[in-house]
């Protein structure tokens, strides 16, 4: 057995690639660290094994930045086509009553408006 360099991604990878649709308007947020967010819903179709369409939907929050992110909240309109690539993150807070909650979200680092301006039809 040799002791050759590890494989290049042995330390794992966080990739997410994502089609689908705006489920309403995109917002608007600041980050705890002061960073200007777009904050959107995207749902997207789900396929089987076999990659056929299945019934049903799964939605995904998706939260980008920069002038690009910002861009998005004056061009495109809930019900949208929209393709996100970025990374899976966890979100935690805690309420006002003291609760703490955490869930996972989509930090993008590409979007693509895949209709054309105006065009949001299904």
């Amino acid at each position: 057995m040799g002791t050759g360099a590890p494989p290049a991604n042995s330390g794992g990878v966080n990739s997410v690639n994502l089609i689908g649709r705006l489920v309403e308007d995109p917002v608007a947020r600041t980050a705890p660290d002061g960073e200007e967010q777009c904050a959107m819903r995207v749902a997207v179709p789900r396929v089987g094994s076999g990659g056929m369409r299945e019934p049903g939907v799964v939605y995904v929050e998706v939260v980008a930045g920069g002038l690009r992110a910002l861009d998005l909240l004056d061009q495109v309109r809930g019900g949208a086509r929209i393709g996100v690539s970025g990374r899976l993150e966890l979100d935690e807070w805690t309420e006002p009553d003291g609760e703490r909650r955490t869930r996972y979200e989509v930090r993008a680092d590409q979007l693509e408006l895949l209709d054309p301006p105006g065009d949001v039809a299904d």
